[in-house]
């Protein structure tokens, strides 16, 4: 499931914006998927620009403003070129849900950055043949944070890690008791609606039984009695979370409530990916889709 990024830019900065994009997604398309302001995945027909704006900035795992030399400014009575009002905002929007590592401003070296601003990953470029090498800078930052997954606002890295250190490692040290040759499968939905019937109907395709008569419980495959499958249960309370902050407005498929669940089931299984390739027996467990 690929990370997604968010570039926004004033109408100016627009051929910057794709151009990022473009290069965002040959290089790292493999993991990476880009949305710009103008497409229609951001701001909603009927839907407020500060309403969009502060949902986007929940749903993204990286923010990309790109600061071009729109307007002036007047600061102690010396004449500035500055970035749009809106892209300002949007910066420190995003960088307050995403943090220092995943929300970058890719910004003109004509233009006055605010102090507050120290601290945060700027990428300047000063004229159009700077902006290839720039971006291939901001390539590198994000391909820094590929393996790491971020602390957000709904508990997605906290939920992975309880299931991780209270179900992951129990089993895996009863199995390995017994055996180091066991295999668990970590099943992962694609989406975390009726979940339960998923594990049910998995659960009857695969003809397997329930094993263990203590926690942590979970399925043993009818083929191979050393191979074992689990589906997180936990998720149900991201499933539940995004419906308390992202009201279904009516009936049928919310595209953004799902899009929002299947972020979360996103950072759900990377910081549990992450937690799990730090440990001895990384290599008896595997991850699946459903």
């Amino acid at each position: 499931m690929k990370r997604k990024i968010f570039i926004g830019s004033s109408s100016e900065g627009l051929k910057i914006a794709q151009a990022i994009k473009k290069k965002i997604e040959d290089e790292c398309g493999d993991w990476l998927q880009c949305d710009i302001w103008n497409e229609g995945e951001v701001f909603k027909v009927n839907s407020g620009t500060l309403d969009s704006l502060i949902r986007a900035s929940r749903r993204y795992d990286y923010g990309i403003l790109v600061a071009t030399a729109d307007d002036k400014s007047i600061k102690r009575k010396i004449i500035h070129k500055s970035m749009r009002d809106n892209v300002l905002f949007e910066m420190g929007l995003f960088l307050g849900s995403l943090g220092l590592d995943r929300a970058f401003l890719f910004a003109n070296t004509k233009i006055s950055i605010p102090s507050d601003f120290n601290g945060v990953t700027l990428i300047r470029y000063h004229k159009k043949s700077d902006i290839k090498p720039k971006v291939s800078e901001l390539v590198d930052h994000l391909t820094k944070t590929k393996n790491s997954y971020p602390l957000k606002p709904l508990p997605s890295s906290a939920l992975a890690l309880g299931y991780y250190e209270n179900y992951v490692v129990h089993l895996a040290r009863k199995l390995s008791e017994e055996s180091p040759d066991w295999k668990l499968y970590i099943i992962v939905p694609t989406e975390t609606h009726r979940l339960l019937d998923r594990i049910k109907r998995y659960k009857e395709e695969t003809n397997s039984n329930q094993v263990f008569h203590e926690r942590p419980f979970t399925h043993q495959y009818p083929n191979d009695l050393r191979e074992y499958w689990d589906i997180p249960t936990t998720l149900l309370t991201l499933d539940k979370l995004v419906d308390f902050l992202n009201p279904v407005r009516g009936i049928g498929i919310d595209n953004e409530n799902m899009e929002w669940k299947k972020q979360e089931i996103r950072n759900f299984t990377g910081t549990l990916q992450a937690l799990i390739n730090k440990d001895p027996f990384k290599d008896n467990i595997e991850f699946k889709e459903i």
